[in-house]
């Protein structure tokens, strides 16, 4: 894996601008979706069908499309290697520690990426540490302390779902900084299709091995929600997502995120009437307060006076 970055641009066009808002629906509703599913139906055999519904689609369009989906021999390592966390691990921790968490709570937790994201190019790619950087990780901690004692003070709390949710972030973050320091000849439809496919395989296989007596013909109910992880969360808002988190600056593409946590929050609220307490609003805050701290550019330096 070249650690020279993808080449970006700032330029953000109308069909940019869709996308994110594509996106950020999508991933947004995800949540009270995913939730009401898992609560219900084994989560590894959940997902599990989702990915292989998700590359199924994706295959069957780019056949149509004609577009190629081989990866050349030196790259299907790199490609592999930017899957697991970017798609196995963050879905891994997710859909358990939403079994444990009501939506709302697992998206805010899950939106701390972007602060993941800049520590990774920090440690791995020795990206400069700034104090913009140092306060957006205390603010996403305080987020995650603030539910984590929330949690803990309940008899029913779930502590341990926001310990899956927040490991999930941090992989998710590891490959996001991994995806902007590679090159890949490849297109987004391909990374994507490729992606889907180690995610398939991978929850296939943790179904077979902790789901079998559970597994049951998902209702119609699931089906849908299946239907709706495959074909728009998976298929179709990976691959746009792909395209904006290569083409676009860290601050463009992560600043396009910023609203998907709110809806999450919002949708639990609407659809599942989850309880939305004082503690979540005050995450919440601290949580956009953190991605906007260490996505939003500061003041450039001024030249040195002569």
């Amino acid at each position: 894996m070249s650690s020279t970055p993808a080449p970006t641009t700032t330029r953000i066009t109308s069909v940019d601008l869709f996308l994110i808002l594509l996106v950020t629906c999508s991933w947004g509703l995800n949540y009270p979706i995913m939730k009401f599913v898992v609560t219900q139906y084994p989560p590894s055999s959940f997902r599990a069908l989702t990915f292989i519904l998700g590359a199924c689609v994706l295959g069957l369009y780019a056949r149509t499309r004609g577009e190629p989906l081989w990866v050349p021999p030196h790259e299907r390592w790199t490609t592999l290697r930017l899957s697991i966390p970017n798609m196995v691990m963050w879905h891994a921790g997710l859909v358990y520690g939403i079994t444990l968490l009501n939506s709302g709570r697992a998206a805010i937790i899950g939106y701390t990426m972007p602060v993941w994201a800049l520590l990774a190019s920090v440690l791995l790619y020795r990206n400069p540490l700034t104090w913009r950087a140092m306060l957006g990780v205390l603010c996403s901690l305080t987020a995650t302390v603030l539910l984590g004692i929330d949690e803990m003070s309940h008899f029913a709390g779930q502590p341990l779902g926001l310990l899956f949710t927040f490991g999930a972030a941090i992989s998710w973050g590891i490959g996001n900084a991994m995806m902007k320091h590679t090159r890949l000849s490849i297109s987004s439809i391909a990374l994507t299709f490729w992606s889907l496919a180690a995610g398939a395989v991978c929850f296939s296989v943790m179904a077979l091995a902790f789901e079998f007596d559970a597994w049951h013909w998902p209702n119609l109910m699931q089906w849908l929600a299946i239907v709706y992880g495959g074909v728009f969360t998976f298929a179709v808002s990976y691959v746009a997502w792909f395209r904006v988190a290569r083409k676009l600056t860290p601050v463009a593409s992560g600043l396009s995120i910023m609203l998907v946590p709110v809806i999450g929050l919002l949708g639990g609220n609407f659809f599942l009437g989850e309880t939305i307490a004082l503690t979540d609003w005050l995450a919440l805050g601290f949580i956009l307060s953190a991605m906007a701290i260490v996505l939003v550019p500061g003041r450039p330096a001024k030249p040195a006076a002569d």
